[in-house]
């Protein structure tokens, strides 16, 4: 059906535009550039050459063509090993229309089609059928608009499907986040940004990756008109154009940035050019702006070539790398930013140095690479921008005809909602349950819009496995309840059963969190465990289980890493990785996980470091590849101790810890607002360098302080966390 539906779509395109041979690229330079990046992505997903280039073998038109050539090229390595060819093609087929329906896509220039209209993929969400779905609801809610009028009318047709709830890291699909009617910012402004490409306005998300006046960060929505960029807040309609509750906030940022899909080298501030995209510095829309620059010189004065600068702000209690700038010849690397305080680390290998500076009086800064010898503390004063004046904001009956509009809008959304399973009826659905009935209601409750995937999951699982099931749906993310079908929540169930010998013991922690749990990491949840015990080769079926480190063996023999082709950080299916033969380092992680568990073996990324390891003989063991450099097997243990009572020190709130790697410190990766006292009593941690970060935030300063210490092994140390209350005495 889908193959009918795509060469229907092929032969309306073809009829309409009259003329095949009319090129969607018409700068040859730059098509030929295409051309080799296609080249290039052709032999990197050869294995998936059926799933992925076989759509070529239709009868396509050239704009069919070089539309696919140019997302081929410069995708990121998880659409091309988790995606087919036919879903692009339709997707181009909806783009190339939009083209020609709307009065604006006749006069988009060429460039600004190909990289805001054009891609599928917004940032690293994963991917559906979005534009094909919703094409038509949305084009008939913008009848006889203007660009700006269209892009304000599908921001409120936005608002009716969707409003703001926190959520994981894992950014849901623009039709998973419809399906529960709530996303958070990054999922809000993905979903905006599908909707406005679905009737061809250009579109991208932008985002401050961190606020510097607040632990939290934002992201956002601009439309292209007439060679200006706009902004508005995604599923957050205002009366008019460039304004948005975070307008103020935008002012006192130190960095607003986005990616632009593609070769790119549009008039704008570039921070770093990629061979698949560029980093765009938006900041200057949004905020007074300077620009400063960094001298990275080694031991003798000399400028060093290459040198990663990484320009950091303080937030969530780490120094988080707003930008990472290569250095020039002459050792000089700029950045453009606000008027705060900064962190600025250069490094080199495993030389580094650092300063924090206040950019307003900072024009040009010389760092010297030299090796940092522990322990060492350093108490850090930083001050954030101030808030300027407020804007002047839309007229008062301007406002209020928004509100009312945004209450009837609120009031479609809730319709929608009140159509999914009432209270009472879950209560009498899960009635059947006896002992488990309050946990069914719940997870039922958390599914929102899902619920019908649920149900189905649990009325045709066999009423032996309906204890396991219930663990299973209770130790998957929320988010996995809200858009994960049941064919899915089957295949791990009933592929999970096989290797718990006594269904009576199947509520063992170890079994349900480490083998049961298809959730490993922030990747989408596929089918896997059918998939691989169909799939992996039988030799390693029988004896993994025996030798886990078989199944290492079996990835570095049969998986290509390639991190720099992945960069949207979305991480790979293990199925997608297994077809694909590529991978990146976080998804062959995942990979490992994912084929532990499937024989059996349970399996996990290790809190805070993310390392893959398998549970054996009474112990976790660490999974290192021959790739990746081989720390001691043996462990130094850390303690964590604080005065504080008011507030507790928590993680990610008032410290961090990180681990030294390649020039850097590397937080660890523990839960948000982790109380102290709620950590392990010793930490089982790699003996090395380390750092921890302190932070409290006083008005518009914080008070920070970077203490680096060493961990030997077999080594038992003692931090202590004291949370800092005092300015720096002059």
């Amino acid at each position: 059906m889908k193959y009918r539906y795509c060469a229907l779509i092929n032969i309306i395109l073809i009829t309409a535009s009259g003329c095949t041979t009319d090129h969607l690229i018409k700068n040859k330079d730059y098509r030929d550039k295409v051309y080799v990046s296609f080249s290039q992505a052709e032999n990197l997903a050869q294995n998936r050459n059926e799933h992925i280039f076989s759509v070529f073998e239709n009868n396509l038109s050239l704009r069919q063509t070089e539309a696919l050539k140019f997302l081929y090229a410069y995708m990121p390595l998880n659409d091309l090993a988790d995606c087919t060819g036919e879903f692009f093609l339709a997707n181009v087929d909806m783009s190339l229309r939009t083209r020609e329906e709307t009065p604006w896509g006749k006069i988009i220039p060429e460039d600004v089609f190909l990289h805001y209209v054009l891609p599928v993929r917004v940032n690293n969400e994963n991917l559906d059928s979005f534009r094909i779905i919703y094409y038509d609801e949305i084009m008939n809610r913008i009848k006889e608009k203007d660009i700006i009028e269209a892009a304000l009318e599908i921001n409120h047709w936005c608002h009716e499907k969707v409003t703001y709830q926190p959520s994981d890291s894992r950014t849901s699909a623009p039709m998973s986040t419809i399906l529960s009617a709530r996303g958070r910012c990054g999922e809000e402004s993905t979903f905006t940004v599908a909707a406005l490409r679905t009737a061809g306005i250009p579109a991208r998300q932008v985002y401050t990756p961190r606020w510097a006046h607040s632990d939290d960060n934002h992201a956002w929505v601009e439309i292209w008109n007439n060679g200006e960029w706009y902004y508005m807040g995604a599923c957050e309609p205002e009366p008019v154009i460039d304004r948005g509750w975070f307008s103020e906030p935008a002012r006192r940022a130190m960095l607003v940035h986005t990616k632009a899909f593609g070769a790119y080298n549009g008039n704008e501030i570039i921070i770093n050019s990629h061979e698949k995209y560029a980093e765009i510095n938006n900041l200057p829309k949004y905020a007074v702006t300077k620009q400063i620059y960094v001298k990275t010189v080694d031991s003798l004065g000399n400028p060093v070539k290459d040198a990663t600068v990484e320009f950091q702000l303080y937030n969530y209690a780490e120094f988080y790398p707003l930008a990472s700038v290569m250095s020039e010849n002459n050792g000089i690397s700029g950045f453009m930013t606000g008027l705060g305080d900064l962190l600025v680390w250069a490094r080199k290998d495993d030389d580094f140095d650092f300063r924090k500076i206040s950019v307003a009086g900072t024009d040009t800064l010389i760092l010297t690479l030299r090796s940092h010898n522990a322990p060492l503390s350093i108490d850090l004063d930083l001050e954030v921008p101030l808030a300027p004046k407020p804007l002047p904001g839309p007229s008062s009956e301007l406002s209020e005809a928004n509100s009312l509009r945004l209450d009837a809008e609120n009031a479609i959304r809730q319709k929608y909602i009140n159509f999914w399973i009432k209270p009472d009826e879950a209560k009498i659905f899960a009635s059947q349950f006896g002992n488990d009935s309050t946990k069914i209601t719940k997870i039922i409750d958390r599914s929102m819009g899902n619920y019908r995937s649920i149900i189905n999951f649990l009325n045709y699982t066999p009423d032996t496995l309906k204890k396991i099931a219930i663990s299973l749906l209770e130790v998957i993310a929320e988010k996995d309840l809200r858009d994960t079908r049941e064919n899915i929540l089957t295949d791990h169930l009933m592929y999970s059963v096989p290797f718990c010998t006594d269904i009576e013991d199947m509520d063992d922690s170890l079994f349900i969190q480490y083998v049961l749990n298809p959730r490993i990491s922030n990747e989408i949840l596929v089918s896997w465990r059918s998939y691989f015990l169909k799939n992996l080769p039988e030799e390693l079926k029988i004896n993994a289980s025996d030798s886990p480190a078989l199944i290492t063996e079996w990835l570095e023999k049969n998986i290509i890493i390639a991190d720099s082709e992945n960069y949207s950080k979305t991480p790979l299916t293990p199925i997608g990785a297994n077809e694909l033969r590529v991978s990146d380092s976080r998804s062959r992680s995942i990979f490992f996980v994912a084929v532990c568990r499937t024989l059996g073996i349970p399996a996990r990324l290790e809190p805070g470091s993310m390392v893959p390891q398998f549970y054996k003989n009474s112990e976790w063991t660490d999974v290192y590849f021959a790739d990746q450099k081989h720390p001691s097997s043996e462990k130094g243990f850390l303690k964590f101790t604080s005065p504080d009572v008011n507030p507790v020190p928590e993680y990610y709130t008032h410290f961090t810890i990180a681990r030294f790697e390649n020039g850097r410190y590397n937080t660890l990766e523990y839960e948000y607002n982790k109380r102290i006292n709620t950590f392990k009593k010793e930490l089982p941690l790699t003996p090395g360098h380390y750092m921890v970060v302190t932070g409290n935030r006083i008005g518009d300063r914080i008070l920070s302080n970077i203490s680096f210490f060493d961990l030997a092994k077999g080594e038992h140390k003692t931090i202590i966390i004291k949370i800092r209350k005092d300015l720096i005495p002059d």
